[in-house]
C-alpha cells in the first residue's frame, strides 16, 4: 500500500510516520512541498506518487489567531480540505480527513457521538466543519475522523508546554472549567493505520477514554513528570476559571467525544487518558532526569 500524509510538520503526522507499518510505502509532505490551498500543486504530488490512501492532517490550528484571520482559517481548513479531497478522488485514493471536537458547542454533559449535529462557537471550529462538508462532497467515500486535546511528546502542544512551564516555575495557573479528553497522538496514529485497511466511510470519533479538565491534565503531567525524575517535586498548579483566563476564541466547556462507533468497527478499546499519558511520557522521557 502507498500512503501519503499532508501536514508533515504536525504532531499527528510525525506520529503516523513513526508508526508506519512495514508493508506501507510512505510519503509525508509539508506545506513547503505541498500547500493544500494550491490545487494544482496537490494534484501534481498526488499524480506523481499515486497513493492508495491519503491522511489529511494539514490544518490551520491557531484557535485564537483564527478569530482575527478568518479568511486564512477557512482557506486552509475548508478550501484546503476540499482540494485534498478532489485530488484524492481524481486518482482513486481513499481519503482519511482529520477534524476536531471544536465543531461542537460544548452544551452537552455526556460524550458526543458522531451523529450529534455540530454547532461550532469559534472560527476554527466553523472552518473545520466547513472542511468536513466540502471533503465529503468532493470525495463521498472519504472518512472524517474527529479527535481533540491531542498531545505528543514532541512539537508544540499542551504536554510540552506544561512540562516546560513546570520545570521553569514554582507555580502555574490552569483552566479547570473546560472538560475534554487528553488524547495520545501516538495511539491515535495506530488507530488511523488500522483504519487504512478497513472500508469504513462517513464520520467517526476517536479519543482516549475518560475525561478531565486542562487542570486535571496538567496535574497528571506533573505527577508523572515527578515519577520519571523530570521534576524535583510537583510544583503548585492553581485552578482558574475560563473567565479568569480570557482568550480570543471561545472554547466549548465540554467536548468529550464518544469513540464507541469506531472502536466497535475496528475491534479495539481506547485506553484511559492517564494510562496513555504514562506510556507516552515513559517512552519519550523515561531515560532522562531533571538534571539532563
Amino acid at each position: 500500500m502507498r500512503a501519503l500524509i499532508t501536514g508533515a510538520d504536525g504532531q499527528l503526522a510525525r506520529e503516523l510516520v513513526s508508526t508506519v507499518p512495514p508493508d506501507v510505502q510512505l510519503r509525508a509532505v509539508s506545506r513547503v512541498e505541498c500547500d493544500i490551498v494550491d490545487l494544482q500543486a496537490i494534484e501534481k504530488v498526488f499524480e506523481s506518487f499515486r497513493p492508495d490512501i491519503v491522511f489529511n492532517t494539514a490544518a490551520y490550528t491557531a484557535v485564537d489567531a483564527a478569530e482575527e484571520n478568518e479568511d486564512s482559517a477557512f482557506l486552509v481548513n475548508a478550501g484546503g480540505a476540499e482540494n485534498v479531497a478532489k485530488a484524492a478522488e481524481l486518482i482513486g485514493a481513499r481519503l482519511i480527513h482529520i477534524s476536531t471536537d471544536y465543531v461542537f458547542d460544548g452544551l452537552r454533559s455526556t460524550p458526543y457521538p458522531p451523529e450529534v449535529q455540530p454547532n461550532p462557537i469559534n472560527v476554527y471550529g466553523a472552518s473545520k466543519l466547513a472542511g468536513e462538508k466540502l471533503a465529503l462532497a468532493a470525495s463521498p467515500n472519504a472518512v472524517i475522523v474527529r479527535s481533540g486535546w491531542l498531545y505528543s511528546a514532541r512539537g508544540k502542544n499542551f504536554l510540552a508546554t506544561i512540562l516546560m512551564a513546570l520545570r521553569g516555575s514554582r507555580s502555574l495557573s490552569v483552566v479547570t472549567d473546560q472538560e475534554g479528553c487528553p488524547t495520545s497522538a501516538h495511539e491515535f496514529a495506530a488507530v488511523l493505520w488500522k483504519m487504512s485497511g478497513d472500508g469504513l466511510g462517513g464520520i467517526y470519533h476517536w479519543s482516549n477514554s475518560g475525561s478531565g479538565s486542562w487542570y486535571d491534565f496538567a496535574r497528571e503531567i506533573a505527577r508523572v513528570g515527578k515519577k520519571l525524575g523530570l521534576l524535583a517535586d510537583e510544583p503548585e498548579i492553581r485552578p482558574v476559571t475560563t473567565a479568569e483566563y480570557p482568550r480570543q476564541a471561545k472554547r466549548p466547556p465540554y467536548s468529550v467525544l464518544d469513540s464507541t462507533k469506531l472502536a466497535g468497527a475496528l475491534g479495539v478499546s481506547p485506553s484511559s487518558w492517564q494510562q496513555a499519558l504514562l506510556r507516552d511520557m515513559t517512552r519519550e522521557f523515561g531515560g532522562f532526569s531533571r538534571r539532563t
